[in-house]
């Protein structure tokens, strides 16, 4: 079986950090986990940056390995509470992410 993100986090969630950014928290069952899934977003940082229509420079991945949390930090496009805004708490932004190999 092909591991991804999918079915190597235990949990994985989005939500707002503020108006301007989401952010993305991969939550691991060990240390190795945690480092492979880091490193399968840097790996994809284009394709992860083309799927937010952000810029690969404006990404931020953090391998915090002392809490088994892999996460990434993202400017929000388009803005909270704007007109083609479709997910008021960003909740459902991290199904992009979930078929990346790792």
């Amino acid at each position: 079986m092909m591991r991804t993100i999918e079915n190597t986090v235990k949990y994985i969630r989005s939500k707002n950090a503020g108006p301007f950014w989401l952010t993305i928290d991969a939550f691991c069952n060990s240390v190795e986990d945690t480092e492979k899934v880091a490193a399968a977003f840097e790996r994809e940082k284009e394709f992860i940056a083309k799927s937010y229509h952000v810029k690969p420079e404006d990404l931020e991945i953090y391998c915090l390995k002392h809490i088994q949390v892999a996460k990434i930090s993202l400017p929000r496009v388009p803005v909270e509470g704007s007109r083609d805004e479709r997910d008021m708490h960003g909740g459902q932004q991290y199904v992009n992410l979930l078929d990346i190999e790792c």
